[in-house]
């Protein structure tokens, strides 16, 4: 049994299927972008994570069940130094752009560094109090590193959010 459906409800159904697509898209970009966010907030956790000592694993003795979680513990503490490494590197790299760069440029490095990695973190109101700007400021500052981190982290894959 064929379906009659006149060109107004097939245009309709196309629209919504585009916007549907379109709304999707972007909301899979805004998740990348936050990746970088997400990384930059558990900065700490997995630099922590990726200095703790694991117990080692002698290569002659079949593993048990337990010595084969600690095995998967090790490839993912692996992958989490390597990975803490290469931000690391992105970090500095992004540290030597900036205080390179423009006062905007250096405040934005400080922001992220304040926020997320140095020692002793503080809030966005203490940095606003802190700069002398007002806290939307510090926020649109935030915003624009995690861009620019972005783009150092993910490269070229990165224009596609951003662009979205």
């Amino acid at each position: 049994m064929a379906l009659e459906l006149s060109d107004e409800t097939i245009d309709k159904i196309v629209d919504g299927l585009i916007t549907k697509g379109h709304d999707f898209s972007k909301s899979e970009s805004e998740k990348e972008l936050r990746n970088t966010k997400q990384l930059l907030k558990n900065y700490r956790l997995l630099e922590n994570h990726a200095n703790v000592e694991i117990p080692t694993l002698k290569d002659d003795v079949p593993l048990s069940k337990y010595e084969l979680s600690l095995y998967s513990l090790l490839g993912y503490r692996a992958r989490s130094k390597e990975m803490i490494q290469f931000i690391n590197r992105i970090l500095s790299e992004y540290k030597r752009v900036c205080l390179s760069g423009t006062y905007e440029q250096q405040r934005r490095y400080d922001v992220i560094s304040n926020l997320y990695i140095n020692d002793q973190l503080l809030t966005r109101t203490k940095l606003a109090e802190k700069f002398n700007v007002d806290e939307k400021t510090i926020y649109r500052d935030e915003r624009r590193a995690v861009e620019d981190l972005s783009i150092m982290i993910f490269g070229i894959d990165s224009f596609n959010d951003l662009s979205k």
